[in-house]
């Protein structure tokens, strides 16, 4: 089959004018993944920030639940050693876990 090209000799760029647009076309493309990367490591960052601070309040507030069962558990020594009271068998656990566990 004859395709007719008549026509089209002057607005058809050359071998080298085709290659310089794709250069041109691969070079923007370039640029915007430079773009996006340098956006995709900002938000890794602010997401290990974010992790970072997370951490610290679970240690934060880790520290502060095992500062709690060492106060409960000193709070019932003492009853049991000053007063006889032994709680445990009034229904509180010796273990809060335990207690929360059997709760209905």
């Amino acid at each position: 089959m004859d395709i007719d090209t008549a026509g089209f000799e002057l607005g058809m760029p050359t071998h080298v004018e085709m290659l310089e647009h794709q250069c041109h076309m691969l070079c923007n493309e370039n640029d915007q993944l430079r773009r996006a990367l340098a956006k995709a490591q900002r938000n890794i960052n602010k997401l290990v920030e974010i992790n970072q601070d997370l951490l610290a309040q679970i240690a934060v507030e880790h520290r502060r639940a095992n500062g709690a069962y060492v106060e409960y558990v000193h709070l019932m020594n003492y009853a049991r050693c000053r007063y006889g009271i032994q709680l445990d068998k009034d229904g509180y656990a010796a273990d809060p876990h335990e207690q929360v566990r059997s709760r209905p």
